[in-house]
């Protein structure tokens, strides 16, 4: 897809400025793709991530307008940053374990759990905001979110990038990441085999918990501003990313860095829609659809040739 877009658009696809705005965009709803990887993974969903993203970044900068002041960045200014961002992690996994509690504990199917979790979250973040947008945030979040690394390098792409490496780490060299694929596998057999799976999906959505809330803090900073319902049509993307990238929607399997080729080829892709008029706005929503099915039927055609 690069190589097709930049031969139609060479002009504008290859500039340095064009390159750096693709990077620009993407991390948020890359974190929201790794948040709904790990759940998928485990066989279950998360529908809520969106809607916990804004709440955590939304209790964030609520918090550092009452402390911080409107201009200037400074020793404290960044203490005070800090901070918010470890009160909108703790939200994230607050909101994760919640979510957690009604699928383990109670029996909700996960789609179902997440679907009213997100509904109720997004309920919480219109009342702390009044159905308005929280504007007036303190400099020190933009000045964050627009800070560039060797004149390219955005800083919620270095955000993006060690949270993936993270999950990856997780995922790939502890106990707990094989735990997760065994119980996406076959829950039965997981808890036969002396796992405790009530444990597992407390886990997993307080990891997924904490990533939407770091993608929230990105979302604000990039945006200057917070909103119940910013990035709603990230869910859609986030699954259509996560099942791209090769996780298995029925559990068991998946992979960080197939997530993070799949985020780059559809950020290219969307990109590359700007450079098109003539592509509306309106068509990206059956666009998005239609890969998700081509990509699910891929899936489920070459699982059965394998078999």
């Amino acid at each position: 897809s690069f190589v097709t877009l930049a031969a139609l658009e060479p002009t504008i696809f290859l500039k340095k400025r064009y390159i750096v705005s693709m990077l620009f965009l993407f991390p948020e709803y890359g974190l929201l793709a790794l948040a709904m990887m790990i759940t998928m993974i485990s066989g279950g969903i998360d529908l809520s991530v969106v809607a916990t993203a804004n709440f955590a970044g939304i209790i964030a900068v609520k918090f550092l307008i009452l402390v911080c002041p409107a201009k200037g960045v400074d020793f404290f200014t960044v203490t005070y940053f800090i901070i918010s961002l470890l009160l909108a992690v703790l939200i994230g996994g607050l909101c994760g374990a919640f979510i957690a509690f009604f699928i383990s504990r109670i029996g909700v199917p996960a789609m179902l759990a997440t679907l009213g979790g997100a509904d109720l979250i997004m309920g919480f973040s219109l009342i702390l905001t009044k159905g308005s947008v929280v504007k007036d945030i303190p400099e020190i979040v933009s000045a964050f979110g627009n800070k560039f690394f060797f004149g390219f390098l955005p800083m919620t792409v270095l955000v993006f990038a060690i949270c993936a490496l993270v999950l990856f780490l997780i995922l790939e060299k502890t106990p707990l990441g094989i735990r997760i694929k065994m119980f996406g596998c076959n829950s039965v057999a997981a808890s036969f085999s002396g796992i405790n799976n009530s444990e597992i999906i407390f886990k997993t959505y307080i990891i997924s918990g904490v990533l939407s809330a770091v993608a929230g803090i990105l979302l604000i900073s990039r945006a200057n501003s917070a909103r119940a319902d910013y990035g709603s049509s990230y869910v859609m993307q986030a699954i259509i990313i996560s099942v791209l990238g090769g996780t298995n929607p029925k559990g068991g399997f998946g992979k960080v860095s197939g997530v993070v080729a799949a985020i780059l080829i559809l950020q290219i892709l969307s990109s590359g829609f700007n450079m098109f008029p003539q592509i509306s706005n309106f068509y990206r929503s059956i666009i998005w659809g239609a890969v998700l099915i081509l990509v699910m039927i891929y899936n489920h055609v070459s699982m059965k040739i394998r078999r």
